[in-house]
């Protein structure tokens, strides 16, 4: 009889650990609004992002799943970056490296990028690296 008490206390912990493990729910994905979001209660300077990218960018089928064009009003007219979304890590690459090249092999300053997970950032040169970095810290903390 022991045996069988010791038997159905075993068989009910490892069901209740089954249970318990598998209705941990999974954090909610985290979208480029969102992020956008965090960047303004962060009080980082963005206007509303839009979610389009011109066409003569050339950068229309580089493989991500989102973006969301950034406008930063105290860089000039027009200047910000982009806030991409991939699914694939190896196009999130392609493309971070196609931003940070230009500064390796010539004299000419290349935009800042910043990825983690599945995010890119990219922000134009004219923003200082003191200032990008808060938009760095702002993604970290997701």
């Amino acid at each position: 009889m022991r045996k069988y008490i010791g038997l159905v206390f075993l068989l009910g912990l490892i069901l209740s650990i089954t249970a318990a493990c598998s209705s941990s729910e999974s954090p909610p994905a985290i979208t480029l609004d969102h992020i956008a979001t965090k960047f303004q209660e962060a009080g980082l300077e963005i206007e509303t992002p839009t979610g389009s990218i011109r066409e003569e960018h050339g950068l229309a089928n580089l493989g991500f799943k989102d973006v969301r064009h950034i406008l930063v009003p105290a860089l000039g007219e027009g200047e910000g970056g982009y806030l991409f979304l991939f699914e694939d890590k190896t196009d999130l690459e392609i493309l971070k490296d196609f931003y940070e090249e230009p500064g390796k092999s010539t004299l000419m300053p290349n935009s800042h990028a910043y990825a983690q997970d599945n995010i890119l950032l990219q922000m134009s040169d004219q923003m200082s690296q003191t200032e990008f970095d808060r938009y760095v810290k702002v993604i970290k903390d997701l």
